[in-house]
Parts: structure tokens; sequence; C-alpha cells
């Protein structure tokens, strides 16, 4: 990224629809069915329940990586409930929640005869794009497939959080440009984006909080160097 974004201590486009309101919605909740409905339980009838609990996440915006990765056992047992289409769902839920590994679980699930499905194989270049961080490429194909990606409420926002973790464990300070691309916002949206994450711009520059990964740590210098090897130095 060129000098765009740094490590160095400072101190102490258009696409798909942009930054909605900060409401609850956007932020991520955990799903409510018990843990107990599903789990160690291998029936038929249970497919349609979990089929419904992922339309649920979809809309609103909770997710239940457990329950979800339990569909795709059922799918792979009872052959003739198995569907493309609860697939396609529960691996943009997975899309969404990239941190977890939740969409590489979910891969090793997925039916074999979906594999080359093209919105599975879309969200699967997806996830791929953002696991190598070519972030402007990413926007422009969630563009592409923006019917697909768009059937999850707070999908962009989700995202973008995920873009967004990744560089404060990997940056110390980035520059505006490249984060409007990063994070695929106007100006004016970025700086309402990162107020409501507690930062700002400063000179066209954004200051991440400093954490464990990107704090300077004193090098200690070993304190046994016996006399005889300093002499050799000179």
């Amino acid at each position: 990224q060129g000098n765009r974004a740094s490590q160095e201590p400072s101190g102490s486009g258009s696409g798909c629809s942009r930054l909605g309101s900060h409401t609850s919605e956007f932020k991520m909740k955990r799903a409510q069915m018990s843990p107990a409905t599903y789990t160690n339980v291998f029936e038929s009838n249970l497919v349609d329940k979990l089929e419904d609990y992922v339309n649920q996440q979809l809309k609103e915006n909770t997710f239940d990586m457990e329950a979800n990765l339990h569909l795709l056992r059922l799918y792979q047992i009872f052959h003739d409930k198995s569907s493309v289409e609860g697939v396609r769902k529960v691996l943009l839920k997975a899309l969404m929640n990239l941190k977890d590994n939740a969409f590489t679980l979910a891969m090793y699930l997925v039916p074999e005869k979906y594999h080359n499905d093209s919105q599975v194989e879309a969200l699967s270049q997806l996830a791929k794009l953002l696991e190598v961080a070519q972030y402007d490429e990413f926007w422009k194909q969630a563009e592409t497939h923006k019917d697909t990606v768009q059937a999850a409420t707070g999908f962009n926002h989700a995202v973008r959080d995920f873009i967004l973790d990744i560089l404060l464990i990997t940056y110390r300070t980035v520059d505006m440009p490249f984060l409007v691309e990063a994070l695929n916002l106007k100006e004016t949206e970025l700086k309402t984006y990162l107020q409501m994450k507690g930062m700002k711009l400063e000179g066209g520059y954004v200051q991440f909080p400093e954490n464990q990964f990107t704090a300077l740590k004193p090098r200690v210098m070993p304190q046994n160097i016996q006399f005889d090897q300093i002499a050799k130095i000179f």
C-alpha cells in the first residue's frame, strides 16, 4: 500500500449500499435458539426448523454458527432435504463472520454437489478476497453480486467492521484515501463511521488505538556479556 498505511509510531467509491444509520440493527447479536434444540439431534424434521432459523438470522442480523453448521451436517445425511438455497444462506452469514473462521468451517460441510453453484463460488471468492486483504476488489465483486449479499441485513457494516479489525492489528496509522478504498465509504461517511468507533481523522490520517499487536515493545539487551567478548570487538 506504499506509504498510505504505516506501523511507525506517531506519538502515544461507489459500489454496494453505503453506511446506514448507527442503530442497533448493525451490531451482530447472538441468535436465540437453545443449543439443546439441535445438539446431537439428527432428525430430518429439524432441517426445516434450522432453515427458518437461518432466515431469521439474515433478517434480524443475528448469528448462530453452531446451529448453521449443524444444518449443513443434516444436509449431508438427508440428501432429499438438502437445499442449495440453504447452503447459500449459511455461507452468506459465515462471510459476515470471517473472524470466527465460520466460512472455512462451513465450506468443509457443504455437500460437494453444490461446490460448483455460481452463488456458492461467488461467496467463496468474496471470502478469499477479504482473507488476502484485496478490499477494493472485494467491494467491486460484492457490487456484482449485490442481489446475493444484500439479502443479509447489516452485510456491509459487518464486513467493514471485519476489515477495520484487521487494520487495527496491522497498522498504527493509515491515511484517509486508504480507508476510503478499504471500507468503500465516501469521506463524509468515513468520518461518521470513525466517530462511531471512537476515532477521528487528523491531518488526513487516522491514528489507531494502541493494542497488543501494534504496541512498541522495549528491546531487552542481554546482561551477561563477558569482558572478553567486549575485548574481541576492539
